[in-house]
């Protein structure tokens, strides 16, 4: 019999989070222990409002499967007995954690999986005025990060994107608008970014705005595009690699 603790934490974040949905000053997680025989896993999620969670809707969808994980509910029957989101993938998390925690090894190596020695990740650049946003920018590259992701709404594009430029002339820059961007000016935009050695697009336009996304697609083969998670309410695979 297994023995499952939920609760909520929140993590105040160092510097504010800014995009172009809003404002975050702290970090608020779900998090599931499953405790078995003496061993514990634990396993931990980020409700999405952006996607129809809260930290309430994900707390009464973990309570709904207790009962089941108390029983011992596998991996497996998990993927049946929840829709995908944040609430499966603590418990998913946490179980996998479990079992190789039980088996005194990794979660990497139960997949057979061999870990790289360094994995290279984006540091984000938040919205904010130009030169702050490249003053940022400036400084993530003095601390050694090499990548960077620039988050944009609709404004001060040219301005801010010239300015982070300018301030770190050999960054790998993404940029990500968060789904802000319209069809005005889209081939323009395109093409800044083109100009300013952008290595990819992330998210320009609001989900569901199919016709949209196809005309980005033509006037914007400058700069390679990432949909994001969005898309795949709206089109099937084979549709997206078309483009």
């Amino acid at each position: 019999m297994r023995t499952v603790k939920v609760y909520q934490e929140a993590w105040p974040l160092h510097t504010p989070f800014v995009i172009s949905r809003g404002t975050r000053s702290e970090a608020v997680v779900v998090v599931v222990e499953i405790e078995q025989d003496g061993i514990k896993g634990v396993g931990e999620c980020t409700p999405y409002p952006r996607y129809g969670e809260s930290e309430a809707s994900v707390l009464a969808q973990i309570t709904t499967v207790l009962s089941q994980l108390e029983r011992g509910l596998t991996r497996a029957e998990l993927q049946q007995a929840l829709p995908p989101g944040a609430a499966r993938n603590a418990i998913d998390s946490a179980l996998w954690d479990l079992e190789a925690c039980m088996k005194h090894t990794s979660v990497s190596a139960l997949n057979a999986v061999e870990l790289p020695e360094m994995v290279t990740t984006a540091q984000t650049v938040t919205i904010a005025a130009p030169e702050q946003m490249a003053a940022s920018a400036a400084l993530l590259w003095e601390k050694g990060a090499r990548l960077l992701k620039v988050k944009l709404d609709d404004r001060l594009i040219t301005e801010r994107m010239v300015a982070i430029r300018a301030a770190v002339p050999e960054a790998i820059l993404i940029v990500d608008a968060n789904e802000s961007w319209r069809s005005d000016g889209l081939a323009a935009r395109c093409q800044l970014l083109a100009d300013l050695n952008v290595a990819m697009l992330e998210q320009p336009l609001p989900a569901g705005t199919i016709a949209l996304w196809r005309i980005l697609s033509t006037r914007c083969r400058f700069v390679p595009m990432k949909a994001a998670t969005r898309v795949a309410a709206c089109l099937r695979l084979p549709d997206v690699t078309k483009w």
